[in-house]
């Protein structure tokens, strides 16, 4: 068994961070694959999507960072069993700034997750959009990050400045970081513009992009009016059954990916910038 920690990250809001990391943990647990979903947007936006109102939180992500409880206490089951989460509970401007404070402690979020890493095949950590603060403190806990894009102009940008970031940590606090690559997420495949983009990203990225892309759809948007993952309120939705491909595809790539590093094989072709 593998245990591995994701962080969703781009600089970039609007490109579906929180769509994908909500999505992508219910998809593996759905495959049995025992999860743990961590919100560290301080909006609160991964904890909502998954249902879990204020009312609901007994200890949050601040609570943990903040020494305040253990990470044991924070750790909030699910009605999938195998999937648990630690929220973030919206607490005002005041409270962003000094989690984002205790944030810059930047190997903290690692050294809470030691005691429970084992527990788990799969650590998601749904990031805010910037990359200094909680990001920082997720891609030094993490083994992989996934960057989402939306088709526009100035997303390109966004991705360059999160992969030039992630460099800097892989060559300081966390060598052990890779990209996983790079999810195009509310795809228009049949606009210029989409197609244009995707022509230039993977002109940029060709090792980069993953071969799933998900579709622009409604539905995506629809079911987090209800709290729910798009791939549990509509499983037929065109956006469910890409993000399900999608954990299909991390699935086969971190097998290979573990059966490579056994076979003392270090470096991977999908993982070079």
């Amino acid at each position: 068994m593998h245990h591995i920690v994701i962080a969703i990250a781009s600089p970039k809001g609007g490109v579906g961070k929180t769509t994908t990391a909500v999505n992508i943990a219910f998809g593996f647990a759905l495959r049995k694959k025992k999860t743990l979903l961590i919100d560290l947007d301080p909006c609160g936006f991964c904890s909502s999507a998954m249902g879990f109102e204020k009312d609901k939180i007994l200890g949050n992500v601040f609570d943990l960072i903040s020494g305040n409880l253990g990470v044991n206490e924070v750790i909030h089951k699910t009605e999938l069993p195998y999937l648990e989460i630690i929220p973030f509970e919206k607490n005002g401007l005041q409270g962003e700034v000094e989690f984002n404070n205790l944030s810059m402690n930047s190997s903290i979020l690692r050294e809470k997750l030691k005691g429970v890493k084992e527990r788990f095949d799969y650590i998601i950590l749904d990031c805010p959009p910037a990359l200094l603060g909680p990001t920082t403190t997720a891609l030094i806990a993490s083994d992989y990050v996934i960057i989402p894009v939306k088709s526009s102009k100035f997303s390109l940008d966004a991705v360059n400045k999160i992969i030039e970031y992630t460099k800097e940590i892989q060559e300081g606090a966390n060598q052990n970081l890779q990209i996983d690559g790079i999810l195009l997420t509310m795809y228009e495949k049949n606009t210029k513009a989409a197609f244009q983009f995707k022509k230039e990203i993977f002109a940029t990225y060709p090792n980069l992009v993953f071969k799933t892309s998900v579709p622009k759809n409604t539905m995506a948007s629809e079911s987090t009016f209800y709290n729910k993952p798009v791939i549990q309120y509509d499983p037929n939705a065109i956006s469910a059954i890409a993000y399900s491909r999608f954990v299909d595809e991390l699935i086969q790539k971190h097998e290979v990916s573990s059966l490579m590093k056994i076979s003392g094989m270090e470096k991977f072709p999908f993982n070079q910038i």
